[in-house]
């Protein structure tokens, strides 16, 4: 975690957990946003190599416990465009720590970032009580020559999950490049 994250417990009755990417769609040029799930080990790497990393291409954890249900492409429509859903239960032991990313598809090779991008959002509720853990807007004219952002951070420590909200932009540039940096 990040020294500016904030960070808070989550209740030990939340057993599952979802997330919602939303963006409004581009009337001038197609934007894509993707979201994705590192599922990390105590050292840092992938939990049992690609297999932890789950994105469009890689939709599903072997375990289930994390599943991308859909991917958009344009943004078009209203609240989630994108939803992936979390398993706190049935993670193996092994993963310690979830990163949550949001990235451009082939941003750089279009040249676009997230300066681009209108009204986008990513949040985490809990599945249960559908009650909002964490909301963020990633529409940010700052983000010029980003096409890649870390959103969040979820970490097991002493068997309790700590949610911290880092929105930090990433050197990497698009996904592949993210899954070669942590495996």
């Amino acid at each position: 975690m990040t020294p500016d994250s904030v960070v808070q417990p989550l209740p030990n009755s939340v057993a599952q957990l979802q997330c919602g990417l939303g963006w409004d769609a581009q009337s001038e040029t197609e934007l894509d946003l993707d979201m994705a799930v590192l599922a990390l080990t105590a050292s840092g790497r992938l939990a049992a190599g690609k297999e932890g990393f789950i994105y469009a291409g890689h939709p599903r954890h072997a375990s289930g416990a994390v599943q991308l249900l859909n991917d958009s492409i344009t943004g078009e429509g209203d609240g989630d465009d994108e939803q992936l859903l979390i398993n706190l239960q049935r993670l193996p032991d092994d993963i310690t720590k979830l990163i949550f990313v949001v990235n451009i598809d082939c941003g750089e090779a279009q040249q676009q970032d997230l300066s681009h991008v209108q009204n986008a959002f990513w949040r985490l509720l809990n599945s249960a009580s559908r009650q909002v853990l964490l909301h963020q807007s990633l529409s940010d004219s700052q983000w010029q020559g980003i096409t890649t952002l870390f959103v969040a951070t979820l970490e097991r420590i002493d068997n309790q999950w700590q949610l911290a909200s880092t929105l930090k932009p990433s050197p990497l540039k698009n996904l592949n490049q993210l899954l070669h940096h942590y495996l």
